[in-house]
């Protein structure tokens, strides 16, 4: 199979993104960005005027948020409601009398409210270098794909690539998030969305439809 074929295959996943799907596509979703666990560490709480020592902030794709301050003395102040963002503007508490409202700028791994500025975390052990010990679905049996290699950076930052038998191979790069059992690629000119099962050192991955589907060993 030529290299157009394997180019094919990742453009493919563009096209999945953009069909029309239920609610719980998370392609869907107006700021992609602002989903998951963002954190604000104090560098000196015993010198600083605030009385905290780290902010927890998890917005999730249907609108709620939650917010876990911890205090000097280890208590934890928790705050949830409903929240609402356009591209500039992020409101939380719209269930309540007082909603607060902020100027934001987001990425895929930074968060800047009213100049306050929150790093992106993620939940659980999924970064890292995967390569694949089983392939199935039928783009990838039609295309035939060999060896697929993911890496997901702690930052949020993925590199993927597809092989065939004859050693050609097609690379993207680009930027993910992650919500609950679900995984979203964005790169250049296109998305796509899978479900993912992380057991250790085995990544799963699988795409509606038959699509793809992918186990994964950790390579590092």
């Amino acid at each position: 199979m030529r290299l157009i074929g394997l180019i094919s295959l990742i453009i493919c996943f563009s096209v999945f993104g953009n069909e029309s799907r239920d609610n719980s596509d998370l392609t869907q979703f107006d700021q992609p960005f602002l989903i998951g666990d963002w954190y604000l560490v104090n560098p000196n709480p015993e010198e600083s005027q605030e009385n905290f020592l780290a902010i927890k902030l998890t917005l999730d794709s249907n609108y709620s948020f939650k917010i876990d301050i911890q205090k000097r003395d280890y208590s934890v102040d928790h705050w949830e409601g409903l929240y609402t963002a356009s591209d500039d503007t992020l409101i939380l508490g719209l269930n309540t009398s007082e909603p607060q409202i902020y100027e934001y700028s987001a990425n895929h791994n930074l968060l800047n409210l009213n100049g306050v500025v929150f790093t992106k975390a993620l939940s659980n052990s999924l970064a890292g270098m995967w390569s694949s010990a089983k392939l199935g679905g039928d783009d990838l049996s039609a295309s035939e794909v060999h060896q697929l290699d993911l890496i997901l950076q702690p930052d949020f930052v993925f590199m993927f690539r597809v092989s065939n038998d004859d050693g050609a191979e097609a690379i993207h790069r680009g930027v993910y998030y992650t919500e609950g059992e679900h995984l979203v690629l964005l790169y250049e000119n296109g998305e796509h969305e899978t479900k993912y099962t992380l057991n250790s050192d085995t990544l799963t991955l699988e795409m509606e439809q038959g699509a793809m589907y992918a186990v994964l060993n950790r390579i590092r």
